[in-house]
């Protein structure tokens, strides 16, 4: 019986042990996965503990900040009218606006659609909520649902495949990407067109040549 007790004890003990290592294991992949996901919300808005505005309201601190609050912009009246003193923004209503701004807030000056899967959302939110002094334990009932690849249902699946969403989907829809149909030579200087003109992110010689690979394999003439 003492060995049964002492054999019992060591194993829950391991469990006990074990079971944080394997949560934080998660957690890191969620917020891996929703920093992926969010690359498309730094087109607009910084993430830094001393970000201004550029198109849109800095992101960091949102557990502390009300909604429609960011001292100096300009907020849509639909976004204005969700304001509610003492009321910061919190998981439920970073889902709710993830899911369809113009529904959140009508009227909202943001173009972006929305994010439609729910695992996606679950991660965004896991990784805002690392953007905060004190970052909030912001659950979500989605957080164990998979999380789509970028691109997945519109692109051609492959292994550069999120890596081309991220950086095109920064700037515009992904169904653009699909639309067209150019040479090597044609995507190349898109790229650049892009960079010099639209304000994309230089990319590194490596990434360039995947980007352009993917992109003359699968949407070439």
């Amino acid at each position: 019986m003492a060995l049964m007790k002492s054999t019992t004890a060591s194993l829950f003990g391991a469990a006990f042990l074990f079971s944080p290592l394997v949560a934080n294991a998660a957690d890191d992949a969620l917020i891996a996965a929703g920093e992926q996901q969010a690359a498309v919300c730094k087109a607009c808005h910084q993430v830094d503990p001393n970000g201004i505005t550029v198109v849109g309201p800095p992101l960091y601190g949102l557990a502390d900040r009300e909604i429609a609050a960011f001292s100096g912009f300009n907020y849509s009246d639909g976004l204005s009218a969700n304001r509610v003193e003492g009321k910061t923004w919190d998981a439920e209503s970073l889902d709710a606006f993830l899911t369809s701004p113009a529904d959140f807030a009508p009227g909202t000056n943001m173009a972006y659609p929305g994010v439609k899967d729910p695992g996606a959302r679950a991660a965004i939110i896991a990784w805002l909520a690392t953007k905060n002094p004190t970052p909030p334990n912001w659950q979500s009932s989605d957080e164990a649902m998979p999380v789509k690849a970028l691109g997945e249902g519109i692109l051609t699946p492959d292994e550069n495949m999120a890596l081309v969403a991220s950086t095109c989907s920064v700037c515009h829809s992904l169904h653009l990407v699909v639309q067209q149909g150019l040479s090597r030579d044609s995507w190349d200087e898109t790229l650049e067109w892009m960079v010099d003109e639209q304000g994309m992110d230089e990319l590194e010689d490596e990434e360039h040549e995947r980007v352009l690979d993917y992109l003359a394999t699968f949407y070439g003439e």
